[in-house]
């Protein structure tokens, strides 16, 4: 469904216990115990790894293939102008109260998830892995934007003890599946989502919402997004010896004349 019909507020995680008996989460809609799952909006990836063997082989990837996993960042940059994606923000919202029942309910039964008990809402979520996180500036420290990052294992469990690679489906901006399509870096993307787990003991005590994806839309490729046209910082200026751009110019032939001999052997 798409953000305009989800309710968060239908989100419902319950607790159970897993084949070795330990307590984990589950996660559905409590209305008809769906899986909890939506279309983004469209937005810019920074990141994408959604064809061949996903993140395998990069820096940040497994050395094992069949550890590999597709990935898809969304980010909040602008896609037409200068202004914040709007579309993203109001997802982020919805993201971030899917967020907030999940922590609500980590803080209700910490004893049994966390081994804690007496800790106050505001330290429980010291230890939640938000879904939107930020992002800062490596240089300077300074907010520069959110993110959501997708994972998506390609080997799955086939059901009879082995596993198959599975592939991710990108299509154009009508919905039909692109043969042999990539999402490139740049790309203003929308896709299908689900919450694929929630997760616990992260680093010892860290818990989260797990967001996988299925299938990639390119909404509009990185080469035909609206390129800048203007910098009105530099209208602020004016040269004497300003002159029009001229496409190819070269020096004068006297300016190419090397001002050194060259060193010889």
């Amino acid at each position: 469904m798409s953000i305009d019909e989800f309710e968060a507020s239908k989100v419902a995680f319950v607790l159970g216990q897993d084949s070795k008996g330990k307590p984990n989460i589950s996660c559905h809609m409590n209305s008809n115990g769906a899986d909890v799952a939506l279309v983004t909006p469209a937005c810019i990836t920074n990141w994408p790894r959604v064809n061949g063997d996903g993140d395998y082989g990069t820096m940040w990837g497994p050395t094992d293939p069949m550890r590999a996993k597709f990935t898809l960042d969304l980010t909040d940059a602008p896609v037409t102008d200068s202004s914040p994606n709007a579309q993203f923000e109001a997802f982020a919202t919805l993201v971030d109260r899917v967020d907030d029942t999940l922590l609500d309910f980590v803080c209700d039964n910490q004893l049994k998830l966390l081994r804690r008990k007496n800790l106050s809402r505001e330290e429980v979520k010291m230890l939640q892995i938000r879904s939107v996180r930020p992002k800062y500036d490596k240089m300077s420290g300074a907010l520069t934007g959110h993110t959501l990052r997708l994972t998506t294992p390609k080997f799955a469990y086939d059901g009879m003890g082995g596993k198959y690679a599975r592939t991710i489906a990108v299509c154009d901006y009508t919905g039909q599946v692109i043969e042999s399509g990539s999402v490139c870096p740049g790309d203003i993307v929308a896709a299908t989502i689900y919450v694929n787990q929630v997760y616990t003991g992260v680093g010892g005590d860290k818990f989260g919402v797990h967001w996988a994806f299925e299938d990639v839309q390119v909404v509009c490729q990185r080469a035909h997004t609206l390129q800048k046209t203007q910098v009105p910082a530099f209208n602020t200026h004016e040269y004497a010896f300003a002159k029009p751009y001229v496409a190819n110019a070269l020096p004068a032939p006297e300016e190419l004349t090397q001002f050194s001999e060259p060193m010889v052997a």
